[in-house]
């Protein structure tokens, strides 16, 4: 590949930890138009969709990674199967969760488990291992890149990438077979398939640091957003027991999450990482990179569906502010697409003091 344009001590690149929209906006729009002027001038012969077709089938990708990821993909599946059966659901009867609840609770738990695990890793891998200046210094990312060749592929970004496009590929099943269907289960399809074509584009390209950084600036939301319904769900029990701690947990999670999600996804995720993609990347990356044009593409995607969600968070709050309920996830249809019961019979079984039995409930798919 043709070596980087600039390098990251020459005066004309814009070099900060966290820029500011303003900036980002003039930054971006002048890199996209240099990026325009040059493309055709490095590839000539170009042409979408044979060309890109042309480099996917160069991309590097060992029939080794493939083995692993589809196989732990299957070993996710299988895994939630056995703690959704063996801990969820005797926990769930245990504790007394009621119907309204009930088959919410295991993938609440599942997906908190595994955010724990996943975040926690990419937070020790980012901040205190200290290998990796890519928070404070974002546009170090390009300095393996000086010279224009792939750089190689550390193993704890290895695990993060296989780990992480492993769940994806469960995910997308789990969201047609095994989730609640929510208002954005088609999003979130999209979503997943989006996540999985950046993961496979960035690791075939050598582009895998900076898709590690992607995932820790979105994971801890993801992990407060289970907290918080783990919380809601477990307050009160079919045996009249309310726990009020669970309650002000649930709200200061919620709060969290709100928060969490304004600052990594909102603020950071645009100011540092898009920032050093979609316009230090036109400069520092290899002028020919194949793919640097569809995954900043995909990047800004990503942004936009970010932006997508936070109305939901917003319309949550404004709820919540005017009416005093507490938080739910207002992106599901209805809880007869839980339990498989109206929310009115349900009320009504609440007031006869008949949801003590979840044994009957089923999940049906809302359409």
């Amino acid at each position: 590949m043709l070596p980087p344009e600039y390098n990251l001590t020459d005066p004309r690149i814009h070099r900060v930890s966290t820029t500011d929209y303003v900036t980002l906006v003039r930054l971006c729009y002048e890199s996209i138009g240099h990026f325009l002027d040059r493309f055709y001038k490095v590839r000539p012969d170009y042409r979408f969709p044979g060309t890109f077709f042309d480099d996917l089938s160069n991309i590097e990708i060992s029939r080794v990674d493939i083995f692993l990821v589809f196989g732990l993909a299957v070993f996710w599946t299988v895994i939630r199967h056995f703690f959704t059966q063996s801990i969820s659901k005797p926990i769930a009867e245990w504790w007394g969760i009621p119907m309204l609840h009930f088959h919410k609770f295991p993938e609440c738990l599942w997906k908190f488990v595994y955010y724990a695990l996943a975040w926690g890793f990419s937070f020790y891998v980012h901040i205190l291992s200290g290998k990796y200046r890519t928070f404070y210094d974002p546009l170090s990312i390009w300095e393996a890149w000086a010279s224009g060749e792939i750089p190689p592929v550390n193993w704890d970004i290895y695990v993060i990438y296989v780990t992480q496009c492993a769940f994806y590929i469960h995910s997308i099943y789990a969201t047609l077979y095994m989730d609640i269907w929510r208002k954005d289960s088609m999003m979130m399809f999209f979503h997943h398939f989006i996540a999985l074509s950046l993961i496979g584009l960035s690791y075939g390209s050598g582009h895998v640091l900076e898709g590690a950084f992607v995932l820790f600036l979105h994971d801890n939301t993801d992990l407060l957003l289970e907290m918080t319904k783990l919380c809601f769900y477990t307050k009160k029990r079919t045996n009249e027991e309310y726990y009020r701690v669970l309650d002000v947990l649930g709200n200061v999670f919620f709060v969290l999450f709100a928060l969490m999600w304004l600052i990594f996804r909102l603020y950071w995720y645009p100011l540092k990482f898009l920032y050093t993609t979609v316009y230090a990347g036109v400069y520092l990356a290899p002028q020919d990179s194949p793919f640097l044009h569809v995954i900043g593409l995909m990047l800004v995607t990503l942004q936009l569906m970010n932006i997508y969600w936070f109305n939901f968070i917003v319309r949550m709050i404004v709820r919540v502010c005017r009416t005093g309920e507490d938080p739910e996830d207002n992106r599901e249809f209805d809880t007869e697409a839980v339990s498989g019961i109206p929310r009115e019979q349900l009320k009504q079984l609440a007031e006869q003091g008949q949801l003590h039995s979840v044994n009957g409930a089923k999940k049906e798919k809302a359409t």
